[in-house]
């Protein structure tokens, strides 16, 4: 302490400094990504890469929602869960609104933490497509049924093979998705032209329509698109990149606008969807936006390119756009509303999941099971 000690810099100025230096600096980028996206989003929507839609007014349809939900407490060394789907049957005779019927199933039980998210998506997937299985032997069908969850499973959802607890999970989810398809598929839309349509929606996979915008790929789209996008693209492709294609999507989706559709499992060579007998009916994906503040959205339903026109995709686009009547950054389709909300008791804190957990302390501490196992031993005791 002789009165030379170098404090240095304090993080608080550095902060200050970089701020002060730095805000120039990230302002001129993004005003320049703006600036792209305002020039490139006029191309799209003429050569039909972007599409705007109108709404069904007044709207007349019978429609359900399956929504799931699940949470987790630590507990014994290893994980409690709750999951639970609904499915919320809702009527729509000229824009008035009816609540018809509600289903529910519920999961109550314990996991080792080992890719327990991986887990509980099969879990999740698992009760939504067993009230689906129930929806379709009902004798009126509904017209449009909205699930929150991947209508099929990827490669990234594959476990590794000595992963032995969680295969048993992967390989269920596997076949309850096949056997609902396998016994199912002629009553679906479009392989019926009547049927019933089965859409999943989401928020992943932003952006892949622009891969399919490539001369080898654009046989995938479904949609009519100007094949000169291709060359035109072609020397914009890179500057999309530096932009970013998930704000590149944001920016050019405007109200009541969805992109083109396009058969996922055609587009991505490195990817693998699961089980093998739906892999084979295809997969189209295309993205909306249904307001000006709500998020733009992921919809998918199986068939291949053949199986569907611009005018069904449209019909389905604008379907779930009227049924999303709020524009807020949480508005959801009525019924998938409706079906999300009748979750609240299983994301309550505290709830069931507590209570279910005391109660097993309790029968462990007290050993009350195994008096209950042993109970038929002792007459051969005596």
């Amino acid at each position: 302490m002789n009165g030379n000690y170098d404090k240095g810099v304090p993080v608080s100025q550095s902060i200050v400094a970089n701020v002060q230096l730095g805000l120039p600096s990230t302002v001129s980028k993004l005003s320049n990504k703006m600036r792209f996206i305002d020039k490139i989003a006029p191309l799209l929507k003429k050569q039909g890469v972007i599409r705007t839609l109108d709404l069904i007014q007044p709207i007349s349809i019978k429609c359900s929602g399956i929504s799931t939900s699940h949470r987790t407490t630590n507990a014994f060394g290893g994980i409690l869960y709750i999951s639970g789907a609904v499915r919320q049957d809702i009527s729509i005779q000229e824009g008035s609104i009816y609540q018809t019927k509600q289903e529910s199933v519920v999961d109550v039980d314990e996991i080792d933490d080992l890719d327990w998210q991986k887990k509980l998506k099969f879990i999740d997937m698992i009760n939504a497509y067993k009230l689906l299985m129930d929806t379709m032997e009902d004798k009126d069908l509904p017209e449009l049924i909205i699930m929150d969850v991947p209508l099929l499973l990827e490669r990234a959802d594959t476990p590794l093979s000595n992963r032995v607890d969680i295969i048993k999970y992967y390989e269920l989810c596997k076949k309850t998705i096949e056997k609902f398809w396998s016994e199912h598929k002629d009553k679906i839309y479009p392989f019926n032209k009547n049927g019933v349509k089965v859409v999943s929606v989401g928020g992943k996979r932003f952006g892949a329509i622009f891969f399919a915008l490539t001369k080898e790929k654009l046989k995938y789209v479904s949609d009519d698109i100007d094949k000169s996008i291709t060359s035109e693209l072609e020397q914009y492709m890179s500057k999309m990149q530096t932009v970013g294609i998930k704000r590149l999507l944001k920016g050019i989706l405007v109200k009541r606008s969805r992109t083109a559709a396009f058969q996922f499992d055609g587009i991505t060579d490195d990817n693998r969807l699961e089980p093998d007998f739906v892999r084979e009916l295809g997969l189209m994906s295309m993205h909306m936006k249904a307001g000006n503040n709500t998020p733009p959205l992921l919809i998918e339903v199986l068939g291949k390119v053949g199986d569907w026109n611009s005018e069904m995709l449209d019909r389905v686009c604008a379907e779930i756009m009227t049924l999303i009547t709020f524009d807020q950054a949480k508005a959801l389709p009525i019924p998938l509303w409706y079906a999300k909300y009748a979750l609240k008791p299983i994301e309550a804190r505290p709830g069931v999941l507590e209570f279910y957990k005391s109660h097993a302390k309790e029968m462990l501490k007290n050993e009350s099971l195994e008096a209950i196992w042993k109970e038929d031993l002792d007459v051969y005791d005596q």
